[in-house]
């Protein structure tokens, strides 16, 4: 029962994560063309992008961040569980 739980948790987190990584990537595609180009290229361009307009972005970094964390907090609980 617990392993379901915690594979329900990582797969939330992850789809939760991917949703706000594609939002940040249309952020950046809304602010230039430029910053959506090296968005797909390079990832420290979503770091930099992230800080520099944080404002804009706020919503996606929430998604990825949540995400994240939904995802580490799911392997803790099954090393915990096993």
């Amino acid at each position: 029962e617990t392993a379901k739980m915690v594979e329900v948790l990582f797969i939330f987190g992850l789809i939760l994560y991917f949703i706000g990584a594609i939002g940040l990537l249309i952020d950046e595609f809304k602010t230039g063309c430029l910053w959506g180009l090296c968005g797909l290229l390079f990832q420290i361009t979503h770091y930099v992008f992230a800080i520099i307009h944080f404002q804009e972005c706020k919503r996606s970094l929430f998604c990825i961040v949540s995400g994240a964390l939904l995802m580490i907090g799911s392997v803790i609980l099954s090393c915990l569980a096993v």
